[in-house]
């Protein structure tokens, strides 16, 4: 086995090892639900990504995807006119980004009207159940984090939130957390594309089979961190039903999932144009100061001059670079790829994403760490998310927010965690097949 191998193959147990020392109740882990989950996880790797057959489906799927977006461009370029041009004006975000969310949440919210997201969700929830043997409940809500996110994947099993058990609460509250949601795929893509549609084609089967690996990396480490010690709680899977979105026409579930957009949308334009100048201008200051202490040509000589001087995509690239290690990253490259894992934590993904954007346009990091990056920055698992789950948790069961409280820095970095296997596991694969 190469190097990068070897190192992704020791991640395995440094992940488990970490989460281990987490745990609240060691004795009371279920290592065959974890180790069943972790091979499930592999299982989906090499058949998504090496399996003639399934991938050619993600092949479809992603050029699907891709064509989804075109529809979107059309709705904006109805509205917006030639201002959504990119051969004219470049890739304009709020022009690109907003209208296909719109487009998105308005697609899913008309497929769960007709009942097609429901029987999506309750048949992979079933082999979900089948196979790692997880409760009714959390199969349900893992897999509906998948295609809703962590804000309207709850809601398919509202009813029940009051009734689970610790474990069953943390499992979902770490899910929603490690997962994204089917409306930010097409963001990703265009941050990582910049509006090349083969460029985005080429990232879009890594980022579809993120989706998927995630459900089961959050299992584990959900597991691993709240294990289940109240058997006796778990309710029958027989009557658990799908709940979710109520519309009372085809019209009116259109309309629900695009105002839900533009809800999504705005509130992602602010966030993006609230944290990044508030980032420059705290990497300003750290200029400055390292300037004055004659720190910046030391930063400089020690990432061969992959950062200028004293900042915080520096500083997160030192708290994270190990990490990156063990995903199978060349330590040479350990620094930037940490300080993206960094962004992504402290920031969000949009931010990270949109620096690995631009240090794969730039040509700085290998084809290895930008296809493991790919997979370790796609999830929600950032401080910002904690208040979103927890909020959409609370509404459903207002008596279960204390415990919510409870768990929230730890939930949070079981699902950072989580996604830093998922791209451990792609790192270690893609190392020996290629």
């Amino acid at each position: 086995m190469s190097g990068l191998v070897i190192q992704s193959f020791l991640g395995f147990f440094f992940l488990i090892a970490l989460a281990f020392c987490f745990s609240e109740n060691r004795k009371s882990i279920n290592w065959k639900l974890v180790l069943t989950a972790f091979i499930m996880q592999n299982i989906l790797f090499l058949l998504i990504r090496y399996v003639p057959a399934v991938s050619s489906v993600l092949q479809l799927l992603s050029a699907g995807l891709l064509k989804f977006m075109d529809y979107a461009n059309e709705g904006a370029g109805f509205v917006f006119g030639s201002l959504v041009d990119k051969s004219k004006y470049g890739f304009v975000f709020a022009l690109v980004v907003v209208p296909t969310i719109i487009f998105f949440g308005s697609v899913i919210s008309l497929l769960y009207f007709f009942g097609v997201m429901q029987r999506i969700i309750v048949f992979l929830a079933f082999l979900l159940r089948k196979t790692i043997r997880l409760s009714g409940v959390e199969s349900l809500v893992v897999i509906a984090d998948i295609f809703l996110g962590q804000s309207e994947g709850p809601m398919v099993i509202g009813p029940y939130v009051a009734k689970m058990t610790r474990s069953e609460l943390a499992c979902a509250f770490v899910a929603g957390l490690a997962n994204l949601s089917g409306s930010t795929l097409g963001i990703y893509l265009s941050f990582l594309g910049g509006g090349d549609h083969a460029k985005e084609l080429i990232f879009a089967p890594s980022l579809l089979t993120a989706t998927f690996m995630n459900a089961t990396s959050a299992i584990i480490f959900a597991k691993i961190f709240f294990p289940e010690t109240e058997y006796d709680k778990i309710m029958d899977s027989s009557h658990i039903k799908v709940g979710g979105m109520q519309a009372d026409s085809a019209i009116d579930a259109i309309m629900h999932g695009a105002f839900t957009g533009v809800k999504i949308g705005v509130a992602i334009c602010a966030a993006l144009m609230a944290v990044i100048p508030l980032v420059h201008a705290i990497d300003g200051v750290l200029f400055w100061i390292g300037d004055i202490v004659h720190l910046n040509a030391w930063v400089q000589n020690m990432s061969n001059k992959a950062f200028d001087g004293l900042s915080l995509e520096f500083i997160f690239g030192l708290i994270f670079r190990f990490f990156a290690f063990f995903m199978g990253i060349s330590w040479s490259e350990t620094l930037q790829v940490g300080s993206l894992l960094g962004q992504k934590v402290a920031i969000n993904e949009f931010v990270a994403y949109m620096s690995l954007g631009k240090m794969e346009a730039a040509g700085v990091l290998s084809a290895n760490s930008i296809f493991i990056s790919t997979f370790a920055l796609a999830s929600f698992s950032n401080f910002s998310s904690i208040g979103i789950s927890m909020g959409a948790f609370s509404a459903l069961a207002p008596g279960r927010q204390s415990d919510l409280a409870s768990m929230g820095f730890k939930a949070l970095t079981a699902a950072i965690m989580a996604g830093f296997m998922t791209a451990t596991v792609a790192g270690f694969w893609h190392g020996i097949l290629g």
